[in-house]
């Protein structure tokens, strides 16, 4: 997880979101309040996070696009912040693990540890540490906060078949730390790997800070 600047909002978002709002507030049914919050998936709002999100899920950072459908995520799950639903600011890019599998209409409040790591409005190198253990050659996400903790539990970043695919880029890229420090082309392959739009970026800079 790195911090991700979300930008402004897409201009579809910005026209329609108080039209949207009045629409579920007026809806006198259930089904029919399901349909007028639906409309958060509109495409030009899907098109503007994957942008903003470089097409990786904002909690584990492994690629979406190539793979699967991406989610438009709800940080507070619009099941229980229905008000939210069309705010810019509680909408990330996910995959389907993270965001229905392991997190889904959960948010923890700060009685129980929340709220869990916002990577837009927190720094996660803050809550979390990206480690990479060269003996046993595996890539690891531990809490350094009660938040931090909360959040590598809740959304399962240490599930195996995710460890094992980090794994396998991370330890490359270990090996790429060590020729960076005499070889200029293997420095700017490092410098790629931590830019924003790389899979695993917090871990290729915490190899090198």
């Amino acid at each position: 997880m790195i911090q991700v600047n979300r930008g402004k909002p897409p201009d579809i978002l910005t026209r329609k979101r108080a039209v949207w709002l009045a629409a579920w507030r007026k809806a006198a049914t259930p089904k029919a309040r399901a349909q007028a919050l639906a409309r958060y998936r509109h495409e030009g709002i899907r098109d503007a996070l994957r942008d903003a999100f470089h097409g990786k899920c904002a909690y584990c950072e492994s690629q979406t696009d190539g793979v699967t459908w991406g989610h438009i995520e709800h940080y507070r799950p619009r099941s229980r912040f229905p008000e939210l639903t069309f705010d810019w600011g509680n909408l990330l890019w996910a995959c389907p693990r993270c965001n229905s599998e392991c997190k889904g209409d959960q948010f923890p409040e700060a009685v129980d540890g929340g709220p869990i790591v916002d990577p837009c409005g927190d720094d996660p190198t803050d809550h979390l540490v990206f480690d990479y253990d060269p003996v046993a050659r595996l890539a690891n996400v531990y809490g350094k906060t009660i938040r931090g903790t909360v959040t590598r539990d809740l959304l399962d970043l240490n599930r195996p078949d995710l460890r094992a695919e980090r794994s396998w880029r991370v330890k490359q890229l270990a090996y790429l730390s060590e020729l960076a420090k005499r070889d200029a082309e293997a420095r700017a392959l490092l410098e790629e790997a931590k830019q924003d739009d790389a899979p695993y970026a917090a871990f290729a800079r915490a190899l090198d800070p």
